[in-house]
């Protein structure tokens, strides 16, 4: 019997992504790595207008601002996020701000006042500088969205829908009090990718994951008329850290590993775990390849085109994403897994394959495809071989064909 467990995502609006090839952006930047776990949490979709876990605040009167003390915070988004995009979303790198402070409401920061929309981004910067502060850093709109706690949406870890996008202001609060942070409006920042403007939130009408704190798109900064709004920032002069660029990765690289570190893989990932994958847990020699290739009537040198493994796979399907691909027979039979790479040193499950009470050989093969990784257990034998694909919503699946 087959059972197949799925991984989760979506794809949210991409800033265009710096250029693979390109050495230049090939030098992260200078930040310090996690210092603690990364945050699992379960994916969450859009359900409807719901109270529950959605902050409220007071709504406070014209002019309030909110303070956000120096600290750490973790920039980004965990992979394998539900809207992540991979080319532009750090993986919750650890960035130290300075103190400062940020407008409680869209410029003017009055509740009594619609939000300012539709001026350019020199427009914006120039209204905040009238009020002696400045355009906010997209650095310090993140965190202020995420608050000291790390939220992923502004107001808590689930989007609260039309709770957050209409009737009153108060709701969808950060922790520390900033209010309708892009949930209404997306809002400018100061800072720029590739000669575009970065951009924070989004409208009202958008998809609930474009409105998560680490979303990142981009608007042309010259652009009058855009439903964009904006808010200032004061304090200690805009931090001068900067948003660290994706790297590029081989698009594939064998990875080999004991049954001992697979093992210890499978018992940090509660979705492999729980289908006792560790009982009787033993890698495939590599006679296993011939056993594969027998089973098909064929043989490792009439497929040139894939390299053909039983090693666990280190796969890049797309700029900035960084997945192992593991096969391995247990007990309950064999598997196939992907899993999402952390930058802390653990693995979040993508999506994985149960051969269940069948222990045959499987093979994994990678050529051309970058968005694809083969696994076999009979090559060229119907129904005994598939993929690992990589969908263009970001998702990992694994086939059966």
């Amino acid at each position: 019997m087959f059972t197949l467990l799925g991984g989760v995502g979506c794809r949210s609006s991409r800033p265009a992504p710096p250029d693979a090839g390109s050495a230049a952006n090939t030098v992260p930047a200078r930040v310090d790595p996690p210092r603690e776990p990364i945050p699992l949490r379960p994916p969450t979709a859009d359900t409807g207008p719901s109270a529950a876990g959605i902050h409220t605040r007071p709504v406070p009167g014209a002019g309030a601002v909110v303070t956000v003390p120096a600290a750490s915070f973790a920039l980004g988004s965990t992979p394998g996020d539900p809207g992540r995009d991979p080319a532009v979303e750090a993986d919750l790198v650890r960035v130290q701000l300075p103190a400062f402070t940020i407008d409680a409401l869209p410029f003017p920061n009055d509740p009594a006042q619609p939000p300012a929309r539709g001026l350019t981004r020199e427009a914006a910067e120039r209204a905040c500088g009238e009020r002696g502060r400045r355009l906010c850093s997209e650095l310090e709109w993140e965190r202020a969205c995420k608050g000291p706690g790390g939220a992923m949406y502004p107001g808590g870890n689930t989007w609260g829908g039309a709770l957050c996008t209409e009737g009153e202001l108060g709701r969808c609060a950060t922790t520390e009090g900033a209010l309708a942070m892009g949930t209404r409006l997306a809002e400018w920042t100061r800072d720029d990718i590739d000669a575009r403007a970065i951009i924070r939130g989004a409208g009202a009408t958008a998809a609930g994951t474009q409105h998560r704190c680490a979303a990142r798109r981009t608007a042309l900064p010259t652009q009058a008329g855009l439903e964009l709004a904006f808010r200032c920032c004061g304090g200690a002069p805009a931090p001068t850290a900067t948003y660290p660029r994706e790297v590029s990765r081989r698009p594939f690289h064998e990875e080999p590993m004991t049954a001992a570190q697979v093992s210890a893989i499978v018992a940090s990932v509660p979705e492999l775990e729980r289908l006792r994958l560790r009982e009787g847990l033993a890698m495939f020699l590599p006679a296993a390849i011939n056993e594969v290739m027998n089973h098909g009537a064929t043989s490792v040198e009439l497929h040139p085109e894939f390299t053909i493994t039983v090693n666990p796979v280190r796969w890049s399907p797309t700029f900035g994403e960084d997945i192992l691909v593991l096969g391995a027979r247990s007990r309950v039979g064999s598997w196939v897994a992907a899993l999402w790479v952390l930058p802390d040193g653990r693995y979040r499950h993508a999506s994985s394959f149960l051969l269940q009470g069948d222990a045959v050989a499987i093979a994994l093969a990678f050529g051309e495809a970058r968005r694809e990784v083969v696994w076999s257990s009979c090559w060229n034998c119907g129904g005994e071989h598939g993929a690992v694909s990589y969908t263009d919503e970001n998702r990992v699946l694994i086939v059966q064909r």
